[in-house]
């Protein structure tokens, strides 16, 4: 096999490409509900449901994850296990993650001042507690009322799949049509639940691990077909799927369109639709992944997919930091963008995604590579002690 058509079956700069579209939209979606500045139609769809893109961030996930066994299937390799898949995680996400979480603390405690009912206060250990656990979304005080970033949420779900993923890619190994029906019927019975409930048990109930079931069993079926596509292409049609990418891409904008405008409660219409929602994902990502091939290290889009994970855990609480702060400057009681303040509200878009990139830059090499340089050796001296 050619070693280029190797790696692009291992790592696809698609893949890179789908996450940094993902992230960069969600984060338009959260600095959008500080600025309201919005694009003319019909894009202005994008920043107005780009919550969903959240969805795609973890598809991802499980397709990336799954992609190694994935390819061995498709080359007649045996099963390569599960060791040190738990560490090789922790070491990735937890130290940037519990940085931006203390440093989410000490603006809560800045901003409340020297008030003696701040640690007396129950709300503040749960959030604590939620946050140091990953386990934001079972309770409203470390997810709906946090003080300490909304958007930190999504680690904890992911990291409630890490936790089962050794015991579910063994399962998808053995049966993996068996495995992709379970995850799917558990998303359709835990969707059907939900939607029984009212009021803030069904907020509470709406981001759990098992209403995104059957978003990770797409992204182990992509894991599964992707590889094989791949050897049985050998690259021909790259340009054609590329195409098609894009082309499902402005699907995927239509759809948006059509689902959100009916004027139904958002988060039920995300619920019911995600699955729907997420084959379209899976289909951009298939398709860009056999469009573009291998992803090159050093390039452009391996560099931003890199930075993507702490460009993710900065940019929403910055966006509101910045504008707490009056930066760019305004001067009144009412906000700009509620007076229509254009040049504004341009200056304080670019100026959230900026500070956003320079904190992501940040937080990988300064945090995230040097914290897994250093718990990497130390595990390689561990293994040499006597």
């Amino acid at each position: 096999m050619p070693p280029e058509l190797c790696r692009a079956m291992r790592r696809p700069a698609g893949a890179d490409l789908a996450r940094v579209l993902a992230t960069g939209i969600v984060a338009w979606f959260h600095i959008w509900q500080q600025s309201w500045l919005s694009p003319p139609r019909p894009l202005d769809v994008v920043p107005r449901t780009g919550y969903v893109w959240v969805d795609l961030l973890i598809l991802l996930s499980a397709f990336c994850l799954a992609l190694p066994y994935g390819a061995d299937r498709a080359q007649g390799q045996g099963f390569r296990g599960t060791e040190g898949f738990w560490r090789r995680r922790a070491v990735r996400i937890l130290p940037s993650y519990y940085v931006c979480a203390g440093v989410h603390l000490a603006v809560s405690l800045v901003r409340m001042g020297p008030h003696p009912g701040f640690w007396r206060d129950k709300a503040v250990w749960k959030d604590l507690f939620g946050h140091l656990t990953l386990t934001h979304t079972l309770m409203p005080e470390s997810y709906w009322y946090t003080r300490m970033g909304g958007a930190l949420w999504t680690v904890g779900v992911l990291a409630g799949f890490y936790l089962a993923f050794p015991g579910l890619i063994r399962l998808f190994w053995r049966r993996p049509g068996l495995t992709l029906l379970l995850l799917g019927a558990v998303q359709l019975g835990y969707t059907r639940w939900a939607m029984g409930l009212e009021g803030l048990a069904y907020q509470m109930a709406f981001n759990q691990l098992p209403a995104f079931a059957g978003v990770l069993g797409l992204g182990f079926a992509l894991a599964l077909l992707y590889p094989r596509l791949c050897l049985a292409l050998k690259g021909r049609g790259r340009p054609g799927f590329l195409l098609a990418g894009f082309f499902m891409l402005k699907l995927i904008s239509d759809f948006l369109q059509k689902i959100f405008s009916r004027g139904q409660e958002v988060m039920r219409v995300q619920l019911v639709w995600r699955m729907p929602l997420c084959l379209l994902f899976m289909g951009m990502v298939l398709c860009l992944c056999l469009g573009l091939g291998e992803s090159r290290k050093g390039g452009v889009l391996a560099f931003l997919s890199a930075i993507s994970y702490n460009f993710y855990l900065w940019h929403q609480s910055i966006a509101v930091w910045l504008k707490e702060l009056r930066i760019p400057f305004w001067q009144g009681d009412t906000p700009p963008n509620m007076t229509g303040d254009g040049p504004w509200m341009l200056r304080y878009h670019f100026l959230c995604f900026g500070a956003a990139f320079l904190a992501a830059l940040a937080g990988t090499y300064l945090v995230e590579k040097p914290a897994a340089k250093a718990l990497q050796k130390r595990k390689t001296e561990k293994a040499f002690l006597p």
